[in-house]
């Protein structure tokens, strides 16, 4: 039972809710795509990713081929603000500090993201593809000593698909596609410890967990004119069941009402039940002249997170649950295309992210998301069998207040100013 209680005010501080993705779905493996900001996803035929997006979409590539880029994805998050704590305890289990910890500062985390597509056209109507790519991403990493580090120090989370596709031209207007999302998802979140307003310093939580599940994509085109292409796309969700260990280190030799809390120190095995949601994708591309005007809408079911629960691996008992109650978003993007001559092509976009967060109490520093402004600009360069891409991307992220101090967790206000940029380059080779 003293273990047990330990656990849960341990794993509730260092899962936070947000803790495991809401609002970072990622689309960051397509660098035409990043150039025109996610507009026309899947049916601009100008790239190997469509069957990421859409696999129906690969039939508007008339050609066999590959191609390999990766994004760097940089995030800003500046913060200030306090958090009330009864005492600040040292090692030695003797208070070192006393009242409310404050102050300001920033995270910049910096992750690469690769991706990998192929294609081979089997016959005039079916074509086989195959993906590797990162759906869904999340990274934060604050300073050791931040006012708020019992509430998140290090949170990255990564799913990386493995993803056979195949498309089938029906007739000349209409197509079918179908992937398999084979996924791996790993995350890892460090904090230290704080109950009932007492704040750990010299404790340390470190959680790593990781799961493979598996889960479909399937899409249809319609060309009702040579000059428009439509898509219709549905990602399902994806059940994991995460496995891993929480390992607790530097808790004080001392008594907290009756529980000794060094008795925390030491590894348990635990496990958490994760979903990534299902999406519904609708995207559009039409060429007049040497332009291309395209646009997406993407539904995001988000609201699939209604708690984070942890278990004992080896009992099966529910040792936490934290309410997440997220809310399901929209994206819009829209963008253009321009051929400049037969090499060269440039390209601009601007998208709108809604944000699943409801409320302050449910924006947390691992995932101190907000709606999101797009604004993009990219090129490619053909020559022969080659073609290179290029994009830019800045993201304006309406990060808010975040909120929070129940379940034996301390207060915290934290007001935060948030936006990315993002770089990517990739290369494609036709054959």
């Amino acid at each position: 039972m003293m273990k047990k209680y330990l656990l849960c005010f341990t794993i509730a501080s260092l899962l936070a809710p947000n803790a495991m993705g809401a609002g970072f779905q990622l689309s960051e493996y397509t660098v035409t795509g990043l150039g025109r900001s996610f507009a026309g996803l899947g049916v601009t035929g100008d790239d190997f990713s469509a069957s990421a997006f859409n696999p129906a979409g690969m039939q508007y590539n008339q050609t066999s081929g590959a191609q390999a880029g990766a994004t760097v994805v940089s995030l800003h998050f500046d913060y200030k603000g306090e958090m009330d704590t009864a005492a600040t305890i040292g090692e030695n289990g003797m208070p070192t500090a006393q009242g409310a910890r404050s102050g300001r500062g920033h995270s910049r985390p910096t992750r690469v993201l690769p991706h990998l597509f192929a294609q081979q056209k089997l016959n005039d109507k079916t074509t086989l593809g195959l993906g590797v790519y990162v759906p869904f991403g999340l990274a934060t990493d604050y300073p050791n000593n931040w006012f708020a580090q019992s509430q998140a120090g290090l949170s990255q989370l990564e799913a990386v698909d493995v993803a056979p596709a195949l498309s089938y031209a029906v007739n000349d207007w209409f197509s079918v596609g179908a992937a398999i999302n084979i996924q791996y998802i790993k995350a890892h979140f460090t904090s230290k410890l704080e109950q009932s307003g007492l704040y750990f310093d010299s404790s340390k939580s470190n959680m790593e967990g990781d799961d493979y599940a598996a889960g479909y994509t399937v899409g249809f085109t319609v060309t009702p004119r040579k000059d428009i292409r439509l898509g219709v796309s549905y990602r399902s969700k994806i059940s994991h069941e995460l496995t891993g260990d929480l390992n607790i280190t530097g808790m004080p030799q001392m008594t907290l009402g009756e529980i000794p809390t060094g008795a925390l120190n030491g590894k348990s095995d635990i496990k958490a039940k994760v979903t990534t949601p299902e999406t519904v994708l609708f995207t559009g591309a039409y060429d007049i002249a040497d332009f291309t005007f395209s646009g997406t809408a993407r539904y995001t079911r988000w609201s699939r997170f209604k708690t984070l629960d942890i278990y004992n691996k080896s009992t099966g008992a529910l040792i936490s649950s934290t309410d997440e109650k997220w809310k399901n978003t929209w994206y819009f993007g829209g963008g253009v295309d321009y051929r400049l001559n037969q090499a060269w092509t440039i390209r601009a976009g601007l998208g709108y992210d809604q944000t699943t967060i409801r409320a302050p109490e449910y924006r947390t520093p691992r995932v101190p998301d907000g709606r999101r402004v797009l604004t993009s600009l990219g090129a490619s360069w053909q020559m022969d069998q080659w073609q290179i891409d290029a994009g830019y991307m800045h993201i304006f992220m309406h990060g808010g207040e975040a909120s929070g101090g129940t379940k034996g967790s301390a207060p915290y206000r934290i007001k935060y100013t948030n936006d990315a940029d993002l770089f990517s380059l990739g290369v494609q080779y036709k054959f």
